[in-house]
C-alpha cells in the first residue's frame, strides 16, 4: 500500500459514522403561500407541529429541521434530522407528527449517517448572544 492509499485509509477511519435519520415532509398539494395558509386555515395544525418539534427537540431526538425552501419557491414541505434507535422507531416518530396525520403532509424516512462536516458555535459572554455557522 502506498503512503498516499495509507493517507486516504486513515482519513477514512476518522470518518464520524453517526446514524441519523430523515424525514422529508413533502405537501400533499402544493401550496401557493404556505406561510398565509400554516397561519390561516391550517393554523391548529401548525401549533400543534410547532408543540411536536419543540417535544421531540426538548426530548433529545431532533438534530435539525426546518422547511425545504431556497430564495426561489417553496411549496410547504420541510425536513428534520432525528436521532432514533431504528428505522422502524424513526417511522413512528415520522408518523406522528400533526401534518401527516391531518393529511397536509406526507412523510417518508431516510437513514443518513454523518460522517464529515463541520460548524462553529460563537458564544459573547458580555452580551450573552450564541451564534452557530
Amino acid at each position: 500500500m502506498s503512503e498516499s492509499d495509507t493517507a486516504v485509509e486513515t482519513l477514512r477511519r476518522g470518518m464520524l459514522g453517526k446514524q441519523f435519520y430523515l424525514i422529508f415532509m413533502r405537501v400533499v398539494e402544493p401550496m401557493e403561500n404556505p406561510r398565509d395558509e400554516y397561519f390561516g386555515k391550517h393554523r391548529e395544525t401548525f401549533d400543534a407541529h410547532t408543540k411536536w418539534l419543540h417535544d421531540i427537540e426538548q426530548n433529545g431526538i431532533m438534530f435539525a429541521s426546518g422547511p425545504l425552501r431556497d430564495e426561489t419557491a417553496w411549496d410547504g414541505s420541510g425536513m428534520a434530522i432525528i436521532r432514533a434507535n431504528s428505522r422502524e422507531d424513526a417511522e413512528q416518530i415520522a408518523a406522528s407528527e400533526p401534518f401527516h396525520q391531518a393529511g397536509i403532509r406526507k412523510n417518508s424516512v431516510e437513514g443518513w449517517t454523518m460522517n464529515e462536516g463541520s460548524f462553529t458555535i460563537d458564544v459573547k459572554f458580555m452580551s450573552q448572544e450564541a451564534g452557530l455557522s
